[in-house]
């Protein structure tokens, strides 16, 4: 019987939401990528804002700020997206994910890694998404929490008891027995005192209750400013982080970013709907390694590769396809587009990132 070689293995890229944040977080990609400075230098004059010195010095109060993180933390993606991009166009290989998917905010990174959105435009948008939620929580103040050890059902009923209306509920389910809730202060203090009696309960540093039904308001100003994005359809399929569906098109993708504010993220069936599709190793692309740390309580069979660890990728990205020899891949902060004259601009990479503390995503 003829020996049949095994299949390459399938890889996804996984963008990280606000929780994997740290102080310094851009600092290994920036020594593994003389791209990555030029990628937060074109995000400050984007945002008008010292995006450099937040991601290499920012502080952890500094860094707790919603409207700061989010963009920033977007940035960092999109440094280490490029880095990982520009490395496989030096083995002359495309980078070609059989999907990609973000958790909460993340999958802004991912829209615009799958080239549904400008980078320009992701962080605009983020920027704007973490403007509003801030304005709108000065009004009905609120906050989140982890819930270790019930299920989301348990957790979502206890929180219908206590506020019927809404005013706490469930924001992510992250992996079997790790639940977040958000809510108003009141209701989401009643909701965790309820919630210790079944299991742990980690109040989060955050005064924004993300993915809070409540805030349809705040919603429909975010809709506005995505509805005056160009969309195009993804190049790599894009997981929702909502309801596991494969987006296909420039107008999924719009609608996944529009209802994201107050829908629910559903992580656990965003990560098994890319199994059941086949993905097998996952490159998380962002600070941390929060997101690989909740994926593996959802399957401990994946394998989670370090970006910065070439060996663990180096043949994943040879059994790749071959990169068009007539375009270079560009990976500064416009690398979302193949250029015929823009060079590649990173380096060999250097050793592992140290391990960051292992947080919970939230809004």
């Amino acid at each position: 019987m003829p020996h049949t070689p095994p299949r390459p293995a399938k890889l996804a890229l996984i963008f990280p939401g606000q929780g994997s944040q740290h102080s310094g977080m851009g600092k290994r990609v920036a020594e593994a990528s003389p791209g990555a400075r030029e990628i937060f230098a074109e995000a400050g004059d984007i945002l008008h804002l010292d995006v450099t010195k937040i991601v290499m010095e920012g502080s952890e109060k500094e860094l707790a700020k919603t409207a700061t993180t989010q963009p920033a933390i977007l940035a960092v993606s999109w440094a280490y997206f490029a880095y990982l991009r520009g490395r496989a166009a030096e083995m002359g290989r495309q980078l070609r994910p059989s999907h990609v998917s973000g958790h909460s905010f993340g999958q802004f990174s991912a829209a615009a890694a799958a080239d549904a959105i400008s980078f320009a435009d992701a962080l605009t948008l983020v920027r704007e998404r973490g403007r509003i939620m801030t304005k709108w929580s000065k009004r009905r103040p609120g906050g989140m929490a982890t819930v270790i050890g019930p299920t989301d059902e348990a957790v979502r009923d206890i929180c219908n008891e206590i506020s019927p209306d809404g005013d706490v509920g469930v924001a992510a389910v992250n992996a079997p027995g790790q639940t977040v809730i958000s809510g108003t202060f009141a209701a989401l203090g009643r909701a965790i005192e309820s919630l210790k009696e079944r299991g742990r309960v980690v109040q989060l540093p955050i005064s924004v209750p993300g993915h809070f039904p409540k805030m349809s308001e705040a919603r429909e100003e975010l809709r506005r400013s995505i509805d005056r994005i160009e969309f195009r359809d993804p190049k790599s399929p894009i997981v929702s982080s909502l309801t596991g569906r494969v987006l296909t098109t420039g107008a999924e993708v719009r609608q996944e970013l529009s209802d994201q504010m107050t829908g629910a993220i559903n992580w656990m069936r965003a990560f098994l709907e890319m199994r059941k599709a086949g993905a097998s190793a996952f490159f998380e692309m962002g600070p941390g390694h929060v997101l690989g740390n909740i994926s593996k309580r959802v399957d401990r069979d994946a394998q989670f590769i370090d970006v910065f660890d070439e060996s663990q990728w180096r043949d994943l990205i040879l059994e790749g396809p071959l990169l068009d020899p007539i375009v270079s891949v560009t990976v500064g902060a416009r690398g979302g587009v193949p250029s015929p004259t823009d060079p590649a601009t990173t380096s060999p990479p250097a050793s592992s990132e140290k391990s960051q503390p292992n947080r919970t995503p939230r809004a």
